[in-house]
């Protein structure tokens, strides 16, 4: 973690193997990660004032990553292969089984999910070609919302109405936006450098 004002930073999990995709639980307090320490990638939780692990997902077979929580704070959302393509499941926090979101296409990951929790932003792959695409989680309804098959990365503003996005344009990693409904498009700025990964922060009260 490091702290934005002074800059300062500490490791929170440095264990053997992979230590990646933290997500920050609603509340600030816990981080949800993934850890290969065991040999396998598995999604964990972190109480970050005790220094508390928990392991979340137990499955040999699959590879579990990308772990966001639902608002209510019960729930986590990650993408797994354990169904032979990347999928985005549903598990408590608690852990137990977890239950398959996706369904349409055969490649579905980094799961991000509205402020109102009625919302998945997902990357969609087909036929090599990765989009950013919004599920209805009531529905089921998948609707694509761009269009240059280099998309990545999507993450929620906290109005819940945008998508902001990493993209690549004339071989190079920018950023971009797009509305829940597809209808509004933006590039955020040409960059000197190749860009990945945003993330939308949350609005200061």
């Amino acid at each position: 973690m490091q702290e934005m004002r002074s800059g300062r930073r500490n490791a929170v999990a440095a264990f053997k193997g992979i230590n990646s995709a933290p997500s920050w639980s609603p509340d600030g307090k816990k981080l949800a990660l993934t850890l290969s320490k065991s040999g396998n990638s598995e999604i964990y939780i972190l109480e970050l004032a005790s220094g508390k692990l928990s392991r979340v997902t137990n499955n040999s077979q699959a590879i579990d990553t990308e772990a966001v929580w639902m608002p209510n704070s019960n729930e986590l959302l990650f993408t797994s292969d354990r169904g032979g393509r990347p999928q985005i499941y549903k598990v408590a926090v608690t852990g137990g089984r977890a239950k398959r979101i996706t369904f349409e296409g055969g490649y579905n990951a980094s799961p991000d999910i509205s402020p109102d929790g009625e919302t998945l932003a997902m990357v969609y792959g087909e036929n090599g070609k990765y989009y950013i695409a919004v599920q209805d989680l009531a529905t089921g309804s998948v609707q694509v919302l761009t269009e240059t098959g280099k998309d990545e990365s999507p993450s929620f503003a906290p109005n819940g109405r945008l998508i902001l996005y990493a993209t690549e344009i004339n071989g190079k990693g920018e950023l971009a936006a797009v509305s829940i409904d597809g209808r509004f498009h933006q590039r955020m700025g040409e960059s000197t450098s190749n860009v990945r990964e945003p993330a939308w922060s949350p609005i200061r009260k």
